[in-house]
């Protein structure tokens, strides 16, 4: 290439309009809920006492759970896939969901004779939840992995970890309408359990694609 065409091309770069992070994370998010949402009604059936459910504090302790995750998961990306980002009060806001969760907890133990805590927290095919929710997180994983590429994250890893809640939050948001088990207990064990599988993996991904 000559000179000038190098010249140019700097340019001309340099006049491209550039999306802003935030909005691109925004948009892999929105992206992400329609997808999942879309393979969740191909798969699963809501349940079928939904209308009960939103009634009862318990099932409603699971969408402030997801949706915290999600929520916060995107707040914290955004601010991860810039360079400058350092450790600060912002990793404070993934503690939002564990916090929620966790108010739940004690108000069912102190609320449950301690011989049914054990069945409670096993409640009924805990193994689906390990495996339909990693799988609904699949996609929306995929894109904000994808979204973070356009940035400049400058812990690859922690960025991949942070995409994985944020569709953890997102799957186990549609997968709480299949899902009986309302119990906190339960999700304290099988949700968490999930949550940390994604994330794991969000976090090898972004170790090894996030890096710049």
């Amino acid at each position: 290439m000559k000179t000038n065409q190098l010249i140019n091309a700097i340019a001309a770069d340099a006049k491209a309009p550039s999306i802003p992070i935030s909005t691109t994370v925004l948009f892999a998010a929105g992206i992400g809920i329609i997808a999942t949402g879309l393979l969740f009604w191909t798969m699963l059936p809501v349940r079928g006492d939904m209308g009960a459910a939103m009634g009862d504090w318990r099932f409603l302790m699971k969408w402030a759970f997801s949706l915290s995750l999600l929520l916060t998961g995107i707040a914290m990306a955004i601010s991860l896939a810039r360079p400058q980002w350092s450790p600060s009060s912002k990793l404070l806001l993934l503690l939002t969901g564990p916090a929620i969760l966790a108010i739940g907890v004690v108000a069912e133990l102190i609320s449950l004779p301690a011989s049914d805590w054990m069945p409670t927290m096993v409640g009924t095919a805990p193994i689906a939840c390990l495996v339909y929710v990693p799988l609904l997180s699949g996609l929306p994983l995929a894109l904000m992995i994808v979204a973070l590429r356009r940035g400049a994250p400058a812990r690859p890893a922690a960025a991949g970890a942070v995409a994985g809640v944020i569709a953890v939050g997102i799957a186990a948001t549609f997968y709480a309408t299949h899902c009986q088990n309302d119990s906190p207990l339960f999700l304290a064990a099988w949700y968490i359990i999930s949550t940390v599988i994604v994330a794991s993996i969000g976090a090898i991904l972004g170790a090894r694609l996030l890096r710049w």
